[in-house]
Parts: C-alpha cells; sequence; structure tokens
C-alpha cells in the first residue's frame, strides 16, 4: 500500500511540471505565402499613394520595382554610359501603419541631400554634408558611391538597377520617382543601422537630375 502512494505521487509530480516546447520550424512554403501577401499589400499601397498624387503612368523594372518620370527634363542632355551625373534625392518610408489624409498618403523622410528640404522639415543635421551626389553613370547604378551619407544606397541592387534604367528615360534637370516593395528593400527585417528602416517598409525616393558633365 505504501509502495503504490509512493508511485502516484511521483506521477503526480512530473505531470504537474510537464511544460510544453514549442520549436519555430522554418516552413519555406508558409514564408512564400506570407512574402506573396506581403508583396500584395505593398502594391495596393504604391497604387494608392500614385493616385492620391494623381500619378497615372508608371513602369516596373524586371525585379519588380516601380517608377514613374515626374518631369522628363530640358530634352537636350540624356545620361550615357561613362558620363558623370548630379542627382538629388529624398527617401521616404512607410510600413502598414500608413494611414492616409485628405486622400493624401502621409510618409516618413528618412534621407535627403538637399538642405533647405531638410531645413523646412525639421531633419537637418550638421553632422551631414548637403551637396548633390555624383557619380559615374552606367546605366545599373553599378558605381554608385559607397562612401557617403547615403552609402547605405550601394547596398541596395535593386535601387541602384531601378535608378539606373529610370534615369535612361529622363534628360538633365529631369525628375523621376522609384517606388521600391518592402521585398525588394529591407523585407520583414528592416534596417537597424543607419537609415533606420522599420520591418516590411516601402521606400519611396524623388530624384532630381541635376547635372550631366560629358
Amino acid at each position: 500500500m505504501r509502495i503504490i502512494s509512493i508511485i502516484a505521487a511521483s506521477i503526480l509530480f512530473i505531470s504537474c511540471n510537464t511544460e510544453e516546447i514549442y520549436i519555430d520550424v522554418f516552413d519555406p512554403i508558409q514564408d512564400e505565402i506570407d512574402s506573396l501577401n506581403q508583396r500584395d499589400a505593398d502594391i495596393s499601397l504604391i497604387f494608392s499613394y500614385l493616385d492620391s498624387k494623381g500619378i497615372n503612368y508608371v513602369d516596373t523594372t524586371r525585379s519588380g520595382v516601380y517608377y514613374s518620370v515626374i518631369d522628363s527634363g530640358e530634352n537636350v542632355l540624356f545620361p550615357e554610359t561613362g558620363d558623370l551625373v548630379s542627382i538629388n534625392i529624398a527617401g521616404y518610408y512607410t510600413n502598414d501603419s500608413i494611414f492616409f489624409n485628405n486622400d493624401s498618403v502621409d510618409l516618413v523622410i528618412f534621407d535627403t541631400n538637399i538642405k533647405l528640404l531638410a531645413e523646412n522639415i525639421g531633419y537637418y543635421d550638421e553632422s551631414k554634408y548637403y551637396s548633390p551626389i555624383v557619380y559615374t553613370y552606367n546605366g545599373v547604378g553599378s558605381f554608385f558611391p559607397v562612401v557617403s551619407d547615403h552609402g547605405y544606397l550601394a547596398q541596395l541592387s535593386d535601387f541602384k538597377s531601378s535608378l539606373g534604367k529610370s534615369l535612361s528615360k529622363i534628360s538633365q534637370g529631369g525628375s523621376i520617382k522609384i517606388l521600391m516593395p518592402s521585398g525588394n528593400a529591407y523585407g520583414k527585417s528592416g534596417n537597424s543601422n543607419t537609415p533606420v528602416i522599420p520591418e516590411s517598409s516601402i521606400l519611396i525616393f524623388d530624384i532630381s537630375l541635376i547635372k550631366i558633365r560629358k
């Protein structure tokens, strides 16, 4: 009788201290579904943004980055391989917390080389160097400068290729807009380095072609 009691107590003790352990196992099929769902959401937001700005024409690269010609420029000088080009940029991000005010999309700026813009929106940083970004054009953007306040752009291969393709559509004095779904940028991990980009953020760049040097 005593033996039975000891065994029962042991069983009770073991059962009371049993914990379920969950192991996060990577599921490639579910990951692909999640990625496709995120891209659908990104594209929906991108086109909502374009509609809010009255932008009717948009093109896309093979990688799925969207761009639009805002101003075709002076129609005199067009960038060719080997030219030195000077550009101004303003980079914005948004994520699932995006909201709409009076049919316009609110964005958060995370980068610009335009001093006046930075000052006007309270983004100015005296430690940064505000001047046009100059690099050698080759049609795919691979010469984009690494060592600068905007060197992170050199790590975004889809940005560089989209920049090269879209700049070919305008001449000196023109401007374009590049819209990158999150999967083409920092994805669901975001960027914890400079500049800080939240997870699943769409990146939007306004880019002006200031000068071409042959």
